[in-house]
């Protein structure tokens, strides 16, 4: 599980859309906290993959957040689709993260050179971090930090041209 790979820079009280998640597979397929993404005309949300979002190809949804009262993961089974409640994206929403190599982030020099650069999120094992290498289709935007406040943490939004309701 990922709960907590990803948070809101600026959390408060957010609402969530319930999204449908394909039967198949080991269920849960997505638990709370997970990036997931959706194809576009389809209606089923699946976990951020690897190496996204990528403008124009791979469309993030939000953070899957669960429901009330429960373990916060999908309900499908091996042979029905369930349902996930998930924290839309917003525009202008700021995440915070942890990156894939520490020492690339490790002063505030070098975390200032990377503001600015459009970068991806990997998936190694459910567990999200965020990629330092700048590139023009990547659908992620370092965004500034204080590194005394967030020591460790990376913040980054979402590119329009990214995110599913863009």
């Amino acid at each position: 599980m990922s709960k907590g790979d990803i948070t809101y820079f600026h959390p408060g009280l957010r609402g969530t859309k319930s999204h449908q998640v394909t039967s198949g597979g080991t269920p849960p397929a997505i638990n709370a906290g997970e990036p997931v993404q959706k194809t576009l005309g389809n209606q089923y949300v699946i976990t951020a993959a690897n190496g996204t979002p990528v403008v124009a190809t791979n469309y993030w949804v939000g953070i899957a957040a669960g429901t009330p009262g429960s373990a916060g993961t999908s309900t499908e089974t091996s042979t029905a689709a369930g349902n996930i409640e998930v924290a839309d994206f917003l525009n202008g929403d700021v995440f915070l993260a942890n990156p894939v190599t520490a020492a690339t982030w490790a002063t505030q020099a070098l975390y200032n050179a990377l503001v600015g650069a459009r970068v991806t999120m990997q998936n190694s094992s459910q567990v999200f971090k965020i990629n330092a290498s700048d590139g023009s289709t990547n659908g992620l935007v370092i965004e500034n930090l204080s590194l005394a406040s967030y020591p460790g943490k990376v913040a980054f939004s979402i590119r329009a041209g990214a995110a599913y309701l863009a």
